[in-house]
């Protein structure tokens, strides 16, 4: 069996000082950045929080893969498809840019929210408490899914992609998809069976 090495799609860029003042200044001409960080966190994208001096609110900058250059926009209509229709604050795309003209890549600038990670907080979270944050993202989730869209499918950079009329058709055609994929890529061809025949058997 041939084993398949993960394809590392994150962009492994360092932006420096000047390229992330470069950035501010194309938004609010006039603000200094104070330290440029690298965050953990993004599937796919690199993310980094500017600090500004003079007390201005931090700035979220998120730079997207060329191999996948596409989720730039598709974020910045995601962005706009929550604004106003959730209970929790959605960040605000300030700039997006796929000039590539500063730094070689998509990016998009856009608000920090407050708060802080909540993976660090768990161990140190009572059940309760830890309740509590798991049944507040279900309630965002649900509002989430409450959004009515065109069609059912796979959101791209315009809209839905591959749509279907039923959630169960598009579903359908990820497990195929996805189940194929497996085996292509080095998955036990009898695990991949045997997952197949399972979702076929609970389709109805």
């Amino acid at each position: 069996m041939t084993r398949h090495t993960r394809t590392i799609v994150k962009p492994d860029i360092v932006v420096s000082p000047a390229q992330a003042q470069a950035i501010v200044d194309r938004l609010c001409a006039g603000q200094t950045v104070a330290q440029i960080s690298k965050l953990q966190g993004g599937a796919i994208g690199a993310i980094y929080e500017i600090r500004l001096k003079d007390g201005a609110p931090s700035l979220i900058l998120k730079v997207y893969p060329e191999s996948l250059h596409w989720k730039m926009q598709k974020e910045v209509n995601v962005c706009a498809l929550l604004s106003g229709r959730l209970s929790v604050a959605v960040p605000r795309v300030l700039l997006a840019d796929d000039a590539k003209s500063v730094i070689g890549l998509n990016f998009v600038l856009m608000s920090k929210l407050d708060g802080v990670v909540l993976r660090g907080l768990e161990p140190t979270l009572v059940a309760t408490d830890l309740f509590a944050a798991y049944s507040q993202m279900g309630e965002v989730l649900r509002q989430i899914h409450r959004i009515s869209m065109p069609s059912f499918g796979y959101i791209g950079p315009n809209g839905v992609w591959t749509a279907h009329a039923r959630n169960r058709a598009y579903m359908s055609c990820q497990f195929e998809m996805k189940l194929t994929e497996f085996v292509k890529r080095g998955g036990d061809p009898a695990l991949g069976a045997r997952l197949t025949a399972a979702v076929v058997e609970r389709t109805g």
